[in-house]
């Protein structure tokens, strides 16, 4: 019976893990697909202003949110066998957040009729800022504490598809820039919508406004950390426009979405396990709690150190795809900088997935403090030196520098071998033997997109088949799934 129960969770988690690839996938997909039509639709004066209001908008949704994200998940996940506690609980946030949405919306609001630089955008600015309402209302963090992810999924795939068809549809000059911001609220709108339609599934329907003062203290402390996050991603590009200019800026920024990109994995991970180690840990159950993190650990150092090594092999190439032939010399400080998903993939399972749900989650705001501060400190010497190279440098020292300091922390405080931190060795070794006869490896193909694809056939066959024959755990069960679902 309680290996069953294992398998199930175990199961439970790999599902969860699926369903939040498809969402995840599905945001930068349709994301991406969207810049490249409006981007040429709305020409550049008129998608600077479309920039310029998100930018603006973003505090006053960070401010709303407060961090409510992480935090609620966990209530949530550790209250979702008890539905009369789990109403109190979600009341009490749902509550917080309807308050804070109507402040930071009221502010918004505001300046956009009193300060100059926003009045001439106001109705934009409006119309994006909905979404801290949306947000507000949508309450996501309930349905992932709850593990409602394939639910999720469904509705995203439908808001999404509707939302860039419409866009294709009606979107065709700068004329449409109002259209626009509206049509790319409308997923948020509508998932929040069916979201709250839904609540009566989850929680008992009467509600009652609650504030429990009691989340406010671990509330701004996932807030604190939030806003670290969005400084530290952001410290790079705005020191080197202040020191270098838009061209280095530009270069780098390219450089910062592809490592963005390729660490996306690790956010996904950390949301499909974050209640179950939540659960685990909340009832003492120190054994799954290591057998989590273990088996996550494995599957996204599998998933970024393949990525890593292809990267670092084909770094040119995926310079290319990215952004075309005025982004060459880029190439090098990509190189650099994708090293560092290594470290952000181990920080991210040691921070998000086990300090968050053991209570320690102010040790991970030190991390990501001392990394920030490290960032900062090393730009002010090597950006007027190295300019994106360095910058790229310091970005990978800071990465590692939060990765021991989340490390630290497991072991000491939360009570895990450094062993069960540390990925499978057969895992990097295997990428090292894959990315040696991919370096000597020249494709053919003029036309980059296929280049790299078939690029990535050969590297990524390669790798799977070395992980098989040297039985490296993670790979070995993702091709038995494979050949399981072809024989079915």
């Amino acid at each position: 019976m309680a290996q069953q129960q294992e398998n199930n969770r175990n199961r439970s988690i790999t599902r969860n893990i699926s369903y939040n690839t498809v969402i995840t996938a599905l945001t930068y997909l349709f994301g991406a697909v969207i810049m490249m039509y409006v981007s040429r639709k709305l020409q550049p004066a008129a998608n600077g202003r479309v920039d310029f209001a998100n930018s603006i908008v973003h505090y006053f949704i960070l401010f709303a949110g407060l961090g409510m994200p992480w935090y609620a998940i966990r209530c949530c996940a550790r209250f979702r066998e008890d539905r009369k506690k789990l109403t109190k609980v979600f009341s009490e946030l749902f509550s917080l957040g309807l308050l804070l949405a109507v402040i930071s919306g009221a502010v918004l609001t505001v300046l956009c009729f009193t300060v100059n630089p926003f009045k001439d955008n106001r109705v934009l600015m409006l119309i994006l800022g909905s979404v801290i309402v949306w947000n507000a209302i949508g309450c996501e963090w309930l349905y992932k504490g709850l593990e409602r992810y394939r639910y999720l999924m469904i509705i995203s795939i439908i808001t999404r598809t509707t939302s860039l068809v419409l866009v294709f549809l009606a979107v065709r000059s700068p004329d449409d820039i109002l259209l626009y911001a509206g049509l790319s609220v409308l997923p948020t709108a509508a998932m929040a919508v069916c979201n709250f339609i839904f609540l009566g599934r989850e929680v008992d329907a009467r509600f009652r406004f609650r504030i429990n003062t009691d989340h406010l203290k671990p509330l701004f402390i996932f807030f604190a950390m939030s806003c670290m996050t969005t400084i530290y991603v952001n410290l790079d590009i705005v020191m080197l426009g202040l020191m270098k200019g838009d061209y280095e800026t530009g270069l780098y920024s390219l450089v910062s979405k592809g490592k963005t990109l390729l660490t996306c994995f690790g956010g996904v991970m950390i949301a499909a396990a974050l209640p179950q180690v939540t659960v685990a840990w909340s009832e003492g159950n120190k054994e799954r709690f290591r057998e989590i993190t273990r088996r996550s650990i494995g599957l996204i150092m599998a998933v970024n150190l393949a990525l890593l090594a292809f990267a670092l092999v084909y770094a040119e190439d995926c310079v290319l795809a990215m952004g075309g032939g005025s982004y060459v010399g880029a190439t090098k400080a990509f190189r650099i900088m994708v090293i560092s998903i290594a470290p952000i993939g181990l920080s991210n399972i040691l921070g998000g997935q086990t300090l968050v749900p053991a209570g320690r989650e102010k040790r991970l705001l030190l991390a990501e403090i001392l990394g920030a501060v490290v960032n900062l400190v090393l730009n002010l010497y090597v950006i007027p030196r190295y300019s994106i190279n360095g910058a790229s440098a310091t970005t990978l020292i800071s990465e590692v520098l939060v990765w021991i300091v989340c490390l630290y922390y497991v072991c000491r405080e939360v009570g895990l071998p450094i062993r069960d931190t540390l990925p499978d060795v057969r895992t990097p070794i295997a990428c090292a033997i894959a990315a040696v006869p991919a370096y000597f490896l020249q494709l053919p193909i003029g036309n980059v997109f296929v280049r790299l694809a078939a690029e990535a056939v050969v590297f990524f066959g390669i790798y799977a088949l070395v992980g098989w024959l040297m039985r490296e755990p993670v790979i070995r069960e993702t091709v038995r799934r494979v050949l399981r679902l072809e024989k079915n």
